[in-house]
């Protein structure tokens, strides 16, 4: 009884989020609106928790969408990402060094929990870590936590204040995929997010979706675009996923970790529109799809902001997935270094 009351309270959580959003023409509403509610619930200490099955679902759904942007023509841009990839490296190397240097120096925390709260993603990773080594994983998920959260509220802000475009409106007026087509690739993701998960991909229902659909895509096999309505459903999921990470937490340990989460995501984001607009000036690519790709925030959340603007989303998910890697690798040798 008790987890089928934590499902009903996300649902409600997510709807009457998702018409928060809607009244109050967030931008982004069905993302922002339920990630505003569900956060308030969890901090009000109302327990509720989205079902794995639900959650990748949405992922999967988000992932169709995404892949359904894709050309043949925005193909050809990819010889302009090895640079843009190697900038985003080093912004990920730049906020790891000095979100630790913050942490450590004013806000006490020690070496090993400093570096791990400093990782941006790859959360489940960086937690393995810190109880491997003894780490302090409360305040790690905390600060990871809130860092995902403020990323998710504050990156539509600055695409609506960068762009002067509203992102409500984006692509209302366009070909709907045929049925038939939506759960051919819905199958076929399935099947690729569990090959995915297999390998220990991240997000791999995610991105076995974006894959499966692109290919679609991008050959005209599948044309058209995930409905508006279920488009909505799975962005409304993951604003109640991305909530859910707060329940449990307790007030004290929130009130402790905020203003360290606040200030290294806000270092985080300084660094990325300094790569950003480097990346931008010998690229060309547009401003706000880079900041998009690098921005330290969760995959799943950050390819999901690419669906807003109609970025290229095989660059996006490119950067954020060689983000991922390149944090599984890199981490440990550094954390070796420490212990």
């Amino acid at each position: 009884m008790k987890s089928n009351n934590s499902i009903i309270i996300a649902f409600f959580a997510g709807t009457l989020g998702s018409f928060f959003g809607w009244g109050l023409a967030l931008p982004a509403p069905f993302l922002m609106g339920p990630v505003l509610v569900s956060t308030l619930f969890a901090i009000l200490r109302t327990s509720f928790s989205v079902p794995e099955q639900i959650k990748q679902i949405s992922f999967i759904l988000i992932g169709i969408s995404v892949g359904s942007n894709v050309t043949p023509e925005a193909l050809l841009s990819i010889f302009r990402w090895p640079f843009s990839i190697l900038l985003m490296i080093l912004s990920v190397i730049t906020i790891i060094f000095l979100c630790k240097i913050i942490l450590q120096n004013f806000f006490g925390m020690d070496k090993k929990s400093s570096l791990l709260a400093s990782t941006p993603g790859h959360l489940s990773f960086v937690l393995m870590l810190g109880t491997e080594t003894k780490a302090d994983t409360t305040k790690i998920a905390i600060i990871q936590s809130i860092r995902v959260l403020a990323l998710t509220l504050i990156t539509p802000v600055i695409v609506v204040l960068y762009s002067g475009s509203e992102l409500n409106d984006a692509n209302l007026q366009r070909e709907i995929m045929n049925s038939g087509s939506l759960v051919v690739l819905c199958l076929l993701s399935i099947i690729s997010g569990l090959v995915f998960k297999k390998l220990k991909l991240p997000a791999p229902f995610l991105i076995g979706a974006m894959l499966i659909s692109a290919f679609s895509h991008s050959t005209n096999l599948t044309p058209g675009y995930v409905p508006n309505l279920l488009e909505g459903i799975a962005f409304a999921i993951l604003g109640t996923v991305i909530g859910a990470r707060f329940v449990g937490v307790e007030m004290e340990s929130l009130k402790s970790c905020l203003i360290s989460g606040l200030t290294i995501t806000l270092a985080g984001i300084t660094i990325c529109f300094l790569a950003t607009s480097i990346i931008y000036k010998l690229t060309g690519l547009p401003f706000i799809h880079i900041f998009i790709a690098i921005a330290p925030g969760g995959l799943e959340t950050m390819v999901a902001m690419g669906v807003f603007v109609n970025a290229e989303p095989t660059y996006v998910a490119f950067h954020h997935v060689i983000r991922l890697f390149f944090i599984a690798l890199f981490i440990p040798i550094i954390l070796k270094k420490l212990i």
